[in-house]
């Protein structure tokens, strides 16, 4: 079996590799063995970085033009720019996962004068099993070489076919801490998925969010942002684990269908329910599939208590401190378990007086799930959005961005129009179905092998919140973290040896 290969691409409009300096940058990550190592290194290539735009002009005060070309005549072997900072730290980060790590420049081949021959970007994109591209921020979005990028592989089929399943992850810095990094990885996120990749973010050691958030004011100072360059590795480990996680599938084979949850969380007149259970009968017939109706149940709004989860306990123990006989979530808790697949249901229109919706209740509620060491770690999550034309909801952006920080597979929502109540593109829900069912298979296949191994990296880091952080001491001290992990083990080993042959 293959080693995977993490590629990190990198969108610096600022960068200062290129050619066989991006090889000398991989075999610098490949040779530094600690955190402290790393971090040295990346403060000594961002001053060189600093030094090289100095002796460019910066000193004299050079126009930025002419500084520009002087900086064009360096051979890009040495020092980082800050987005290149971060993009090193992820890449380092992964290749501590034990898969091997790749770095290529677009700056190099879409020029100020024009586009490259690209068969060398092609090949490295086609040869990596999970892709993370880093970019500074404009105006809240992604950098133009990373969406040049993008533009590319909506228009080279042979690309296209070539990045189906890989997982995608991006790393974004940006001039203040609220500066835009989070839009601009959902946007890059949102455009990666819809080409055919698996979006992730970064990992449960660094609270799984959108991705690497890194703060850069200046040339020379991404290393100085401790909790920007983690959530960066956190990014990196991410990536490789969901990679090998998946490889270690390979060759087996599920004894029976995925299990497949649909939560039907926003309805009018029972049109999302109808539609769900009218799905093609191919799509029925290769899924183990429940239905569970939330728009109807009756759902409390989160109370935002102190300490979320009430408790560690087993997965199957229902730990929100809402209890009362008006709410149904405690009812339903334990048919959230042990799926291969969530598919979130929205139908949404323009009239919107018949619209019954537990979508941001039910939501806020799974916090306890997430904060529960992940219960759906790793799971698919594919969100399935019904919506009439003219109506211009966005839907399928909320769901992807509250579902990716419960730890999971982002597969690209699945959009259906309609008018008139028919459905536009009924032809492309069947080809998506049919790609999903084979998507789902393959990542369970992995996750089974895997989980039943070892799971011990999957654990809520409560940064922020005080009272919690001193409840989860509390409880490690009675080791019921230790027993609700040992009992997910036990269970998925169970599952595996019923399900993967």
């Amino acid at each position: 079996m293959k080693n995977p290969v993490i590629l990190g691409v990198s969108g610096s409009l600022r960068n200062a590799r290129r050619g066989l300096g991006g090889y000398d940058l991989i075999q610098d990550l490949n040779s530094i063995s600690s955190k402290e190592e790393l971090n040295k290194y990346l403060y000594q290539e961002a001053q060189t970085h600093l030094k090289n735009f100095e002796k460019a002009g910066r000193t004299e005060s050079l126009p930025f033009d002419e500084m520009y070309r002087n900086l064009k005549k360096e051979k890009g072997n040495k020092g980082l720019s800050n987005s290149e900072v971060a993009l090193a730290a992820a890449l380092w980060s992964a290749k501590e996962i034990g898969v091997e790590i790749d770095y290529v420049s677009l700056s190099e081949f879409y020029t100020e004068s024009g586009v490259k021959d690209l068969s060398k970007l092609k090949q490295k994109i086609k040869d990596a099993d999970g892709i993370i591209v880093s970019t500074p921020v404009y105006f809240g979005d992604r950098g133009s070489l990373v969406q040049t990028l993008i533009n590319e592989i909506r228009r080279d089929a042979d690309l296209l076919a070539s990045v189906k399943n890989k997982i995608f992850a991006g790393v974004a810095v940006g001039a203040k801490r609220n500066g835009g990094q989070e839009t601009a990885l959902i946007y890059q996120l949102m455009d990666m998925m819809n080409v055919g990749m698996l979006g992730v973010g970064n990992d449960s050691e660094t609270t799984s969010q959108y991705g690497g958030t890194g703060l850069a004011g200046d040339i020379g100072t991404m290393p100085q942002d401790q909790y920007g360059l983690d959530t960066a590795m956190g990014t990196g480990r991410r990536v490789a684990r969901t990679v090998k996680m998946i490889s270690l599938g390979e060759g087996k084979k599920l004894k029976n269908n995925p299990r497949v949850l649909f939560w039907v969380l926003q309805d009018a007149n029972d049109k999302a329910i109808d539609f769900v259970k009218n799905l093609p009968r191919e799509f029925y017939e290769g899924v183990e599939a429940e239905i569970i109706n939330v728009s109807e149940k009756n759902i409390m709004r989160c109370i935002a208590c102190d300490v979320c989860p009430t408790h560690i306990d087993l997965d199957e123990e229902y730990r929100c401190i809402i209890k009362s006989k008006k709410d149904d979530l405690s009812d339903i808790h334990e048919s959230l378990l042990d799926y291969d697949a969530i598919i979130p249901v929205i139908y949404s229109n323009k009239n919107a007086s018949n619209i019954k919706s537990n979508y941001q209740k039910f939501l806020e509620r799974t916090r306890y799930l997430r904060r529960g060491d992940y219960v759906f770690s790793d799971i698919v999550v594919a969100p399935l959005i019904i919506e009439e034309i003219g109506t211009n909801d966005n839907m399928h952006i909320r769901v992807t961005t509250s579902m990716i920080r419960h730890h999971t597979l982002m597969y690209a929502p699945i959009s259906i129009h309609t008018l008139n109540e028919e459905a536009l593109n009924q032809n492309a829900l069947e080809e998506n179905l049919t790609d999903l069912l084979s998507t789902i298979r393959m990542v369970s296949r992995g996750r089974l092998v895997s989980y039943s191994e070892e799971v011990n990296h999957l654990k809520y880091n409560p940064v922020g919140y005080v009272l919690s952080a001193v409840k989860d001491r509390e409880d490690e001290k009675m080791f019921a973290r230790e027993k609700m992990i040992e009992n997910r083990i036990d269970r998925v080993k169970k599952i595996k040896s019923e399900r993967i042959e």
